[in-house]
């Protein structure tokens, strides 16, 4: 739908004006992908029970996800959803990337790697595909060569259906 968007140019790179308009068509369509996806966040918020969970422990942040838990992690989560913070963060960046943008940036993309380690195999796929553009960044950023990189945002998009789907 998106395509392909060209906006890194040096460190501190500079996002182009059609990268802005592709975030933010990028943010209404993800703001759309919510819509059907509900989990239970009441289901979700407890634990997962077993002998070893006790009233007075809280939830072990590295452990694996199920199902509904992936789904609340996306979708249900924090003041603002893991889904709004991915458009938030696109949108911030094609603003103009200065040290605050990326910085947000690479903790999504963390933060993304973070939640594929963690969630079910079937979502795996899905939170690779959101991760890509985030992880392009990181990496023209690393390598500081001040290339022009094309940042796949369409690729967010498309991982952001396919979570959805599975919820």
């Amino acid at each position: 739908m998106c395509g392909m968007v060209r906006p890194v140019t040096s460190a501190p790179a500079r996002l182009r004006a059609r990268t802005a308009l592709v975030a933010v068509a990028t943010l209404v369509v993800l703001a759309g992908c919510s819509g059907g996806g509900e989990a239970d966040a009441g289901a979700s918020a407890q634990p997962s029970g077993g002998a070893s969970a006790t009233a007075s422990s809280q939830p072990d942040p590295d452990a694996p996800l199920d199902a509904n838990e992936a789904c609340a992690a996306m979708y249900v989560k924090g003041d603002k959803t893991l889904e709004e913070r991915i458009g938030t963060t696109l949108v911030s960046a094609s603003d103009g990337l200065d040290g605050t943008s990326a910085d947000q940036m690479h903790a999504m993309a963390r933060e993304l790697g973070r939640l594929e380690s963690r969630v079910p195999e079937e979502f795996q796929g899905p939170v690779e595909r959101i991760r890509v553009p985030f992880l392009q960044l990181q990496e023209e950023l690393d390598l500081g060569t001040g290339a022009e990189v094309e940042l796949d945002v369409a690729s967010t998009v498309e991982g952001l259906k396919e979570y959805q789907k599975l919820c």
